[in-house]
């Protein structure tokens, strides 16, 4: 059974992240979250590359770039250059999540976020990948977390 946070706890989960510099920011209409993707959210905002984040009632994302001209949106774009990040989606009533978009120019990063994503995450959730491009990473990563049920 999913634990619902409300907005007042969760922003309290966030504040020693925030006062290291972290930005993260739960979109307006989202009054709770489930805890799995608060404690998703708090694991990535503490990896040292990782300065943005950003929740939606279906999507976590997180970078260490933010949009310029688009304040409070991380950069996740697959090929570039600099950002590191990582977008997923989720369904709390299917217990899923997609990785949606992963990008890391320096080797390593993309690992860590995905550790960040699936450590301690519950069995009865599946994680999810529609479309790999990664030339093996995934492959390594569901042997890794092989007591997932992969979608």
């Amino acid at each position: 059974m999913t634990e619902w946070i409300k907005r007042k706890d969760f922003n309290k989960v966030f504040l020693p992240l925030a006062r290291k510099g972290k930005q993260i920011w739960v979109v307006g209409k989202v009054t709770q979250l489930p805890s799995e993707i608060v404690n998703m959210a708090h694991r990535l905002a503490d990896l040292d590359v990782i300065n943005f984040v950003r929740i939606c009632s279906l999507t976590l994302t997180a970078s260490s770039e933010n949009f310029q001209k688009k304040p409070k949106v991380p950069v996740v774009d697959m090929h570039h250059e600099t950002a590191i990040g990582i977008e997923i989606l989720y369904d709390v009533q299917q217990k899923y999540i997609d990785f949606y978009c992963i990008n890391s120019p320096i080797k390593g990063n993309g690992g860590r976020m995905v550790d960040a994503i699936l450590t301690d995450l519950p069995k009865d959730w599946q994680p999810c990948v529609a479309l790999d491009r990664s030339d093996g990473f995934w492959d390594s990563i569901k042997e890794k977390y092989a007591g997932f049920e992969w979608i």
